[in-house]
């Protein structure tokens, strides 16, 4: 009967780890072809690694606060076509001489296509979006190091916007 019941929990768990793996992200996140991005084409990330970096950082970073912010029992596909860090560089730096400098004249800038999907696969919602935040110096800590974090706030800003309740919803619940 021992090894019945070891069969059995080693079936059940390999099951649950199927049926884990067979259920799609909450949130797939691509980029456009990010030689072509903004600040790419002018900056020190010219390098593909330095490019793919920031990419990868910041789908980690929507990954995390992406299936918090969606309605439940939905997806979110996401394309980013391109980003205009905040900040520009110093005219005269090159290569490992430029400097950033981050003002109020140089809001970061996103644009991005996305689609909120049902659990049946149906479209709730989709659109194309060009963010911007002239005010993004106002809500961020001047002496915080995070990187990206002008444009993780922009990100973060527009999933509240976009998919935050309505507010009767919200009022007819209290």
């Amino acid at each position: 009967m021992s090894s019945f019941r070891s069969i059995l929990l080693i079936s059940a768990a390999l099951f649950a780890t199927a049926a884990q793996a067979a259920d799609p992200p909450r949130v797939e996140v691509t980029f456009g072809d990010l030689a072509k991005f903004t600040d790419f084409r002018v900056s020190t990330m010219a390098n593909v690694k330095e490019r793919e970096g920031l990419a990868h950082e910041l789908r980690r970073h929507l990954e995390r606060e992406v299936p918090d912010r969606i309605p439940a029992g939905t997806r979110l596909q996401l394309s980013i076509t391109d980003i205009d860090m905040a900040g520009d560089f110093r005219l005269g730096g090159v290569g490992p001489n430029e400097v950033r400098v981050v003002r109020d004249m140089y809001p970061p800038r996103i644009s991005l296509d996305f689609k909120l999907l049902r659990a049946d696969g149906g479209t709730e919602k989709e659109g194309h979006r060009d963010l911007r935040d002239s005010s993004f110096m106002w809500g961020s800590s001047p002496t915080s190091a995070e990187s990206l974090r002008f444009e993780k706030d922009l990100l973060d800003n527009w999933l509240q916007k976009e998919f935050a309740p309505p507010k009767r919803a919200a009022n007819a619940n209290r």
